[in-house]
């Protein structure tokens, strides 16, 4: 994602129970959570019947029996993708496939758009608000500036030094 400042970019972390939005408003993070109504998976119930009258390779394509759960999850990707700024470039991040429904939909947007962006995608487990807040800054080369721990020990003991 270059070397551009904070201010042009924008992360998203989304699985199929919420998106967490970090983006900068002018040095700061903001941090936008987005809940969806997504059901959860149908659990098996141990024991599956075949129909004998189903035919595998025509019909309806199948969606293991939760064509719902299919409709709320394209209606909160389109949510999300709706709440995020078009003028900044995107990393996207989560531990499924939502995160790539989240990129296939925000390039099929951006191919309408005259203002070409960079969508990264990449897989994440679960992260803090302080882990994206980093995240966003270590991708746009704006790491807040360590100190040595030495330093701060003298510091804390002698007092900060002017």
């Amino acid at each position: 994602m270059g070397t551009q400042s904070t201010g042009t970019r924008t992360l998203v972390w989304i699985d199929a129970r919420e998106a967490v939005v970090v983006s900068w408003l002018e040095d700061r993070a903001q941090v936008e959570k987005l809940e969806s109504d997504v059901p959860d998976h149908r659990k098996s119930t141990g024991h599956v019947r075949h129909d004998s009258t189903f035919c595998h390779g025509g019909g309806a394509p199948q969606t293991a029996g939760e064509p719902r759960r299919e409709e709320h999850l394209n209606r909160f990707v389109e949510h999300v993708a709706e709440r995020l700024p078009v003028d900044r470039d995107l990393l996207i991040l989560g531990p499924g496939t939502t995160r790539e429904r989240l990129e296939r939909h925000v390039r099929e947007l951006d191919a309408h758009r005259l203002h070409p962006r960079t969508v990264t995608c990449e897989a994440s487990a679960p992260r803090t608000d302080r882990q994206l807040i980093a995240r966003l800054r270590h991708v746009a080369g704006a790491d807040p500036q360590r100190r040595e721990a030495r330093e701060q020990r003298d510091e804390t003991i002698h007092g900060v030094v002017g």
